[in-house]
């Protein structure tokens, strides 16, 4: 398979390839208008004009002579064409032009963000390439969309995470996409930037005529997603949440760095955070523990890094110091707060990325911080079941194949410290969910390709294994 910038004498076969597939896959969703309207909008005449003038980039993927997928961008970063003939897809086609558009967009426009506009049964397509969706979907000129964007790398963007109907929350890494973190080509070598959370981009920034983004086909349903899943968003944004009326304020704190002097190392951090404040209460140590679990990888690899990654960042080609955290409050009640924190991140080699999932739960009256095994027993019954429920989540029997149930049970514990496994729970409107961070090394042949995997129990799933903790109550079932 070769991906390459289509010539001039390409361009018509390419907009046959795409006007077939519109036919096949978009227009029965479209109503006359919007048909006609996309009919209008890649005439030859115009299309040939925007080429020429390099309004427009092509690239199309070939098998021998022939072309089976075509995606386009503008330079700004506009996905305005992406399509791969019926027959093939499901095969990749789609995501190594996505990531040919990536390597432009990063490398040659530098360009950091992609928009385009997806076709309703495109939207889930688009998020196993990273994207997310920033507004509900719309219509214009009898065409429905929804407006989407990614952060992008020269490999891709960081795959949204899937949520199941019992909304467990599990990130799969695609094999090639990179991680949610900016990257430029600026003083001879890579330049990573910054997570920016979707919710700080007003939608008005996508105000754009709606010709400027044309849909996405490529990924067969029945491969990528189910009915029920059909329109989530995933990870975090997913989570449902609990929010009673409390006496206490919350403000997003914001923690953002950027060293303009260091010209070998890139090193910025954005890191995103709740605070609360009221009377009646001291909430000082609550902050402090919300802000060192929203900073710890900053702690790690900046204010108190030790010798793994000064060594990494001496020895990478392109090394980078990257911290980008966003945040969300799963459960909020006036003597307790269960915070889940995602934190992308490069520790010394831009060219190496990872990401973690931290969870806080803690009490408001005291600043306790619950673990799980204080507030589950872990007896084998549970363990079992946990187990299956996470091979459930992640639609694959052989998670955690590595390790025996006693071995699971000591991380979840607490008392097994592993550097590959970390245990975190979280609680949010339905219940709670529990399970395990994952950091693999590099070609680690038990690494299925998971951030992080949380197994759910609505809450009367876990009755019969709560402790008499004092944690329980604090909740509002």
């Amino acid at each position: 398979m070769e991906i390459r910038m289509l010539g001039l004498q390409e361009l018509s076969l390419a907009l046959d390839l795409v006007w077939e597939v519109f036919e096949q896959d978009v227009a029965p969703s479209y109503r006359e208008e919007g048909i006609e309207k996309f009919r209008e909008y890649i005439c030859y005449e115009d299309m040939s004009r925007r080429f020429q003038t390099r309004e427009l980039y092509f690239f199309g993927a070939f098998e021998g002579e022939k072309l089976l997928g075509v995606i386009a961008v503008s330079r700004t970063g506009h996905i305005c064409l992406f399509f791969v003939r019926k027959d093939q897809q499901g095969k990749g086609i789609g995501k190594m032009l996505y990531q040919k558009v990536c390597e432009l967009c990063t490398q040659g426009l530098a360009v950091n963000r992609v928009t385009m506009n997806a076709t309703p049964n495109a939207v889930n397509s688009c998020m196993h390439l990273g994207m997310r969706a920033v507004d509900r979907e719309q219509e214009a000129g009898g065409m429905r969309f929804t407006p989407m964007e990614a952060y992008v790398t020269a490999g891709g963007t960081m795959p949204s995470g899937n949520h199941s109907k019992k909304t467990a929350t599990i990130i799969a890494v695609a094999v090639g996409i990179g991680m949610l973190l900016l990257v430029m080509a600026i003083a001879g070598f890579f330049v990573w930037g910054v997570f920016r959370s979707i919710n700080e981009y007003h939608h008005n920034y996508y105000d754009y005529p709606y010709e400027e983004f044309m849909p996405y086909e490529e990924w067969p349903e029945e491969e990528y997603w189910s009915e029920e899943d059909t329109g989530d968003l995933g990870g975090l944004e997913q989570i449902p949440v609990y929010e009673e009326d409390v006496s206490y304020q919350v403000e997003e704190e914001t923690y953002n760095y950027l060293d303009t002097e260091k010209t070998t190392t890139y090193i910025e951090f954005h890191v995103l955070y709740p605070q609360l404040s009221g009377e009646g209460r001291d909430y000082t140590k609550v902050n402090q523990t919300i802000k060192d679990c929203a900073m710890a990888t900053v702690d790690e690899i900046y204010t108190h890094p030790d010798e793994t990654v000064k060594d990494k960042v001496v020895q990478a080609e392109n090394p980078a110091l990257v911290s980008n955290v966003v945040y969300k409050i799963c459960y909020q009640s006036e003597h307790f707060i269960s915070i889940a924190f995602q934190d992308n991140y490069t520790k010394g080699d831009a060219d190496s990325y990872g990401g973690d999932l931290r969870t806080l739960n803690i009490g408001l009256d005291d600043g306790e911080v619950y673990e799980i095994k204080d507030v589950v027993t872990l007896d084998d019954k549970f363990m079992n079941q946990w187990l299956d429920v996470m091979r459930s989540e992640a639609e694959n029997d052989a998670l955690l194949k590595e390790l025996d149930l006693q071995e699971m049970k000591g991380i979840l514990q607490g008392e097994i410290k592993e550097d590959i496994y970390k245990e975190n729970f979280f609680v949010y409107e339905e219940g709670i969910e529990i399970g395990f961070d994952f950091n693999y090394s590099e070609n680690d042949e038990h690494d299925l390709g998971y951030m992080w995997v949380t197994a759910p129990f609505d809450w009367d799933e876990i009755e019969p294994y709560k402790t008499d903790h004092k944690f329980w109550d604090m909740l509002q079932k």
